[in-house]
């Protein structure tokens, strides 16, 4: 059975993917540690909360119909963190949908302290 720490790792992911997908800003900056969370994919490497924020902010103005589903959670309570397996759909002309995973390393209270992308 899941320990109550997998639980919470999943429950949060899965929040963190519906605001994502809400694209509130404002919300989405909640999910990260206050600080210095990090960011890391195939294109970018940033720092910062508020620059992890503005990152997402200009994925949503580039694809204003995208969306994340989640096809499976793997946590991780010695991280504490969680590997995501998504399809990232750019809802664009073409279709485009990207087979990505997301590795999520967290605090004690499930915020984000970094993410990294992987985009198979």
């Amino acid at each position: 059975t899941m320990t109550s720490k997998e639980d919470a790792l999943k429950a949060a992911a899965t929040e963190y993917f519906k605001i994502w997908n809400s694209q509130d800003l404002k919300k989405l900056e909640g999910s990260f540690v206050a600080d210095d969370a990090t960011l890391r994919d195939w294109e970018v490497d940033i720092k910062g909360t508020k620059n992890v924020v503005n990152a997402n902010g200009n994925i949503f103005k580039s694809f204003p119909s995208i969306k994340i589903e989640v096809l499976k959670l793997h946590p991780n309570p010695s991280g504490p963190s969680i590997a995501c397996e998504i399809l990232v759909k750019l809802n664009d002309k073409s279709g485009t949908v990207l087979k990505v995973v997301d590795v999520i390393d967290m605090d004690n209270n499930c915020k984000i302290k970094a993410l990294r992308a992987y985009k198979s």
